[in-house]
């Protein structure tokens, strides 16, 4: 079995997610009491918080190279962002390590071809959802991203930095995704894509009329096959 590094942190809770499908996915492979190898390096959230805010990608990006090559160095063989905003400067940190980064948005895209659709709603920062690091991936696929209007991804945005990676998950804001998602699916969208590992702790499939594609599990099980393929 490889050893997994995980960055993690942002948020934790998403990353408690991470951290436990992993290991019940390495243990239905296995069995008896096998669980994953894992190193995890958390990092202070508010530390990510200021960066995004002032939209600091190159020093994103050197925060999450150091942190990458202090996991390689310590036997990681794989490198696992447990989040989705990051990938922004995923390429930057890729150029810097000798093993393989487990891009959330190829792993994404390929799940999503599977089921053959052709056109999906993306969910997320609004870094994810107007950014191009996560459309470009899907659109190599084939697939074309559709995203909320201005005011709804304004919404999710506040939403997710506001609630979500602090906890906390209202009712009101589940209303608000639920008929958002409705929208995109009237125009179109086969399925949805939570391209922020908090929204899944927030809404659940059989909530939703149209497929959920969950990131942080495509990613999980994207990095238990990795660790198990010997």
């Amino acid at each position: 079995m490889k050893t997994l590094g995980l960055i993690g942190g942002i948020s934790w809770f998403s990353t408690e997610v991470y951290y436990r499908t992993i290991n019940q996915l390495v243990n239905e492979q296995l069995g008896g009491s096998n669980a994953a190898r894992l190193l995890l390096y958390s990092v202070n959230f508010n530390d990510f918080k200021i960066i995004q805010e002032t939209e600091d990608w190159p020093g994103l990006e050197k925060m999450l190279i150091e942190i990458a090559q202090t996991l390689e160095k310590a036997g990681a063989e794989c490198i696992v962002m447990c989040t989705n905003t990051p990938h922004i400067v995923a390429n930057g940190i890729q150029e810097k390590i000798n093993i393989p980064l487990l891009h959330i948005a190829e792993e994404t895209a390929k799940e999503i071809s599977k089921q053959q659709f052709s056109k999906v709603a993306l969910l997320g920062t609004k870094f994810t959802m107007e950014h191009s690091f996560f459309k470009d991936r899907l659109s190599n696929h084939g697939i074309h991203p559709v995203i909320p209007d201005s005011a709804d991804r304004q919404f999710i945005h506040n939403s997710i930095i506001e609630e979500l990676t602090k906890g906390i998950f209202k009712a009101e804001t589940r209303k608000r995704y639920l008929e958002i998602i409705e929208k995109l699916s009237k125009n179109g969208a086969q399925g949805v894509v939570f391209g922020c590992t908090e929204i899944v702790l927030l809404i659940k499939q059989e909530e939703c009329t149209i497929p959920v594609f969950d990131t942080t599990r495509i990613h999980s099980r994207a990095a238990v096959a990795f660790a198990l393929n010997s």
